[in-house]
C-alpha cells in the first residue's frame, strides 16, 4: 500500500510503501540527512520531528539521545522508523550535513564529511551472572558489529577502562573494521586528524576536525631534507651514497613533521591522543624517504617505485606522534616521478569528471604536468628545479612572512611582502613578476642576459637579483613550457583547444597570470580559462581525510593515467632549448 510523506522543512512530498525505512526515503528524495553510523541507531544524528503520524515507543538508545539532545517526545530516529501510514515530518538543521568546500575557488568541490575514523558513545549494561558476556562482546553488541579487530594493548586495558568509566565509554573505530581506542566517558567531540603535504621544499600541515571537515589551524615549514639536496635527484643521490644517509633523511622530515604537529596541538589545546589519523600527500620520492623504503629502484633505470598504493599503516610505526594506534594513509603515487601529491590534486579539482580538454600544472620543484585529452589522462614530470619555491636564488625564500610576493612597475619597482613586514627576500610569484618587469624594461634580454654592466638588478633595500638567478628562472620556465608544448603536440591538441588550465603549487593566490604569460611560463590564452588553485596536494589530503570513499576513487583514478617519460623523448631536449627564451607563446 502506498503512503505519502510530506516534509515541509524541505518542501518535499515523498511516496513510500509499508515497512520502508524513513531515513532511506528521505535520503532518496535528496534530503541531506546525517547518517554518520550507517543507520545503526548509534549516533543520534538523524532525528526528525513527527508532526502527524505514528510515534512508536522509542528504543533504549533512542531514549538516551532524546534526553541528551533535549528533544521533544515527537522526535524519532529516522534510520529506525518503519513507515506504516501517511506522515508529516520536519527535518531539523541539526540532523542534516553540511558540504565542506575543498577548493573554494573551484565550483562543486565541496564534500559531505564521512571520515574513516568515527566515535561512538556507549552506556553498557552491567554484567550479570546469568549472562556473563565478555567485555569485548558487550562492546561489539553495543556497536551492532559482528566482528572488529582490536589492538592487544587496548584489549588488555578493557576491564580497567570499563570499571573506571562505570561502563560508559567512547569507542573509536577505523573504517568500521578496527577498534583504535576505548576511552572513559563521552569524548565524541574529540576526533581530529592531520592533512599533510610533504613537498620537496616545503611541508604544510592542517589540523582538521574530521567530524565537521573544518580546518582548525595550519603550519608550514621548510623540508629539513633540503640541507642534503634541493631537488629530488640530489636527495636520492645522497640517500644512495651511504647506508646511513637514507635513515638520516627520514629522521629529518619526521622530526620536522612531529614538531609541526606539536605546535598545532599545543596552540589548540588538543592532546595527540585525540588525533587518530594522518593523510600524507607527497611525490613518490618523498613518500619513500619518509617511510624509510629503499630508493635504489627509484633512482636507477628503469626507475620503478617500490609501491604506488598502500593500505592504512600504523602511524607509530611510520614515526608520527599521534594516538598510539592511529593510522597513516598515503595518497597513491601515479608513477616514479608523478606522485601522490598530483593524485590528490587531480582528485580535489575533479579533473577526471570534467568534459573537454584540460591541463593540470604543479609549479613546484618537480614540475608535473597532467593533460586531460578527451577521456584520456596523460601525465609527465619535468625537472623545473626549486626556483619557483625561492630556492637556489641568491635572495630567494619560500612564501613566508617577509617574502616579496608581488612586484609592480610604476616608474620604480613597488613590492608587496607577505604579512606586510620588511622585505627579507623574494618568493616564486615575486620572481615571476620581477622577470616580467625587467624584460619589459629591456633590462633583461629575451635570451636571459642582464643588460646592465653590473649584471645585477636592484629590487629593494638589500635585495638584488644576479645573472645566475635569472638563469635559474629561465631553466625552470623552459622545463614547464617545453613539457606543455610537447604534451599538447603529442596528443594532437593546441592551446586554443584547451577548455581550461589548473595551476597548483606553492604560489598561494598570488600568481600574476599576465606576467606568467609574458615570460612564457604559461601559454597566451584567455585569462578566464586559467584557474589558480593553490596547494591542491594539501586540499586533496584533506579531502581524503574527511571523506573515506574518496580513497577508493583516487586509487582507481591513478590506474587510469598513462605516464609519458620526457627523459626518454628525443624531442624534449629540442623543445627545452627553444623554450629557454623569455617570450610569450604560441
Amino acid at each position: 500500500m502506498a503512503y505519502t510523506i510530506r516534509v515541509p522543512s524541505h518542501g518535499q512530498t515523498i511516496a513510500a510503501e509499508k515497512k520502508d525505512i524513513l531515513a532511506d526515503k528521505l535520503q532518496q528524495a535528496g534530503v541531506p540527512l546525517n547518517l554518520y553510523c550507517n543507520k545503526r541507531g548509534l549516533c543520534g544524528k538523524c532525528f526528525v520531528e513527527i508532526v502527524t503520524g505514528r510515534r512508536p515507543d522509542p528504543g533504549k538508545r533512542e531514549k538516551f539521545w532524546l534526553e541528551q539532545k533535549d528533544l521533544s517526545a515527537d522526535h524519532r530516529l529516522s534510520c529506525q522508523y518503519e513507515v506504516d501510514g501517511d506522515l508529516v515530518v520536519n527535518v531539523p538543521v541539526s540532523s542534516t550535513h553540511e558540504n565542506v568546500p575543498i577548493l573554494p575557488s573551484i565550483p562543486r568541490s565541496a564534500v559531505v564529511p564521512d571520515p574513516a575514523v568515527k566515535k561512538y558513545y556507549l552506556e553498557l549494561p552491567k554484567a550479570e551472572i546469568s549472562s556473563p558476556d565478555s567485555l569485548f562482546e558487550r562492546i561489539l553488541t553495543g556497536l551492532g558489529a559482528k566482528s572488529l579487530k582490536i589492538p592487544m594493548e587496548t584489549l588488555k586495558e578493557l576491564g580497567h577502562t570499563l570499571k573506571e568509566a562505570g561502563q560508559k565509554v567512547t569507542v573509536t573505530v577505523h573504517r568500521e573494521s578496527q577498534v583504535l581506542a576505548v576511552e572513559p566517558g563521552n569524548t565524541l567531540g574529540q576526533n581530529f586528524g592531520l592533512a599533510v603535504d610533504v613537498g620537496t621544499t616545503t611541508l604544510v600541515m592542517e589540523l582538521v576536525d574530521v567530524e565537521s571537515g573544518r580546518t582548525l589551524d595550519m603550519e608550514a615549514a621548510l623540508n629539513s631534507q633540503s640541507r642534503r639536496g634541493a631537488d629530488v635527484i640530489s636527495r636520492l643521490t645522497y640517500a644512495l651514497a651511504e647506508a646511513k644517509n637514507a635513515a638520516e633523511l627520514r629522521e629529518l622530515v619526521l622530526e620536522t613533521l612531529n614538531q609541526m604537529a606539536r605546535r598545532l596541538l599545543l596552540r589548540n589545546r588538543i592532546s595527540p591522543a585525540s588525533v587518530y589519523e594522518v593523510v600524507v600527500s607527497g611525490n613518490t620520492a618523498m613518500s619513500h624517504l619518509l617511510l624509510g623504503v629503499p630508493v635504489e629502484t627509484l633512482a636507477r633505470a628503469p626507475f620503478h617505485a617500490v609501491f604506488s598504493r598502500l593500505p592504512g599503516l600504523n602511524a607509530r610505526e611510520v614515526g608520527l606522534s599521534i594516538h598510539p594506534h592511529g593510522v597513516a594513509y598515503f595518497a597513491p603515487n601515479i608513477k616514479s616521478f608523478v606522485g601522490g601529491d598530483i593524485a590528490s590534486g587531480l582528485l580535489a579539482v575533479r579533473l577526471a569528471d570534467r568534459s573537454g580538454h584540460f591541463l593540470f600544472l604543479d609549479l613546484g620543484t618537480n614540475g608535473e604536468i597532467v593533460l586531460k585529452a578527451g577521456e584520456e589522462l596523460i601525465a609527465t614530470s619535468t625537472a623545473a628545479g626549486p626556483a619557483f619555491e625561492g630556492m637556489n636564488i641568491s635572495c630567494g625564500m619560500p612564501a613566508l612572512p617577509g617574502a616579496i610576493y608581488r612586484a609592480e612597475d610604476s616608474g620604480s619597482i613597488q613590492t608587496s611582502t607577505i604579512g606586510g613586514s620588511p622585505a627579507q627576500g623574494v618568493c616564486g610569484t615575486g620572481l615571476i613578476d620581477l622577470m616580467a618587469i625587467f624584460l619589459a624594461r629591456g633590462e633583461i634580454a629575451p635570451g636571459g642576459a642582464i643588460q646592465k654592466p653590473t649584471k645585477k638588478l636592484p629590487v629593494a633595500a638589500g635585495i638584488v637579483l644576479t645573472q645566475d638567478d635569472v638563469r635559474q628562472m629561465q631553466l625552470a620556465c623552459a622545463a614547464i613550457k617545453g613539457g606543455i608544448r610537447l604534451m599538447l603536440r603529442a596528443n594532437g591538441l593546441s592551446v586554443e583547444m584547451l577548455d581550461g588550465v589548473f595551476i597548483a603549487g606553492a604560489f598561494g593566490s598570488y600568481l600574476n597570470i599576465r606576467n606568467s604569460m609574458a615570460i612564457g611560463l604559461l601559454p597566451r590564452m584567455d585569462e578566464r580559462r586559467v584557474m589558480f588553485i593553490g596547494n591542491a596536494s594539501l586540499a586533496g589530503a584533506r579531502l581524503l581525510l574527511v571523506a573515506k570513499e574518496k580513497r577508493e576513487e583516487v586509487e582507481t583514478l591513478v590506474q587510469r593515467i598513462r605516464y609519458v617519460s620526457l627523459a626518454s623523448d628525443r624531442e624534449f631536449q629540442d623543445y627545452f632549448i627553444q623554450a629557454l627564451e623569455f617570450a610569450g607563446w604560441p
